[in-house]
C-alpha cells in the first residue's frame, strides 16, 4: 500500500481515533444489558456515568429508557440490568481495574506510565 495510507493510519492510531470499543464488563445480567441496551448504548457512555451510577440513578434511567424510549424489556429484565449496573458500573466500582472485562481480564500489560491496556487511569 502507498506511504500515505500507512501515515494516516499509524497517525488515526496515536491520536485515539481508531480505538477499539470497551466491552461490557463481565458479571451476572451482561447478556441481558448487550441485548438490551447495547443497540443504542456504547459502554463508554455507560462508563462515563460510572461514578455516579448509584441505584436510584440506574434505576431511573433504565425506568425513562422502557417508559420513554420504549426499550424492550420485561419488568425482571430491569430489575436483572440495574443490579448488573450497579454491581459493575456503581460508584464503588469506577476504578476499571476493579472491575472483570473480556480485555482486562488477561493482562493489565502497562501501555504508558500511570495508564493499562484500554488507557484506564491506575489506582495510586
Amino acid at each position: 500500500m502507498s506511504r500515505i495510507f500507512w501515515t494516516i493510519t499509524l497517525l488515526l492510531v496515536l491520536s485515539g481515533v481508531a480505538r477499539a470499543e470497551p466491552e461490557a464488563a463481565l458479571g451476572e445480567g451482561r447478556e441481558l444489558f448487550i441485548a438490551r441496551c447495547s443497540s443504542c448504548h456504547s459502554v463508554d457512555y455507560i462508563e462515563m456515568h460510572a461514578r455516579f451510577g448509584t441505584r436510584a440513578l440506574w434505576e431511573s434511567q433504565v425506568t425513562k429508557m422502557r417508559n420513554a424510549y420504549k426499550a424492550p424489556m420485561s419488568d425482571e429484565d430491569a430489575k436483572v440490568i440495574v443490579d448488573y449496573l450497579v454491581r459493575q458500573y456503581g460508584p464503588a466500582r469506577t476504578d476499571l481495574g476493579q472491575r472483570t472485562t473480556p480485555s482486562n481480564s488477561i493482562s493489565k500489560t502497562s501501555v504508558a506510565p500511570g495508564l493499562i491496556t484500554g488507557g484506564a487511569p491506575r489506582s495510586p
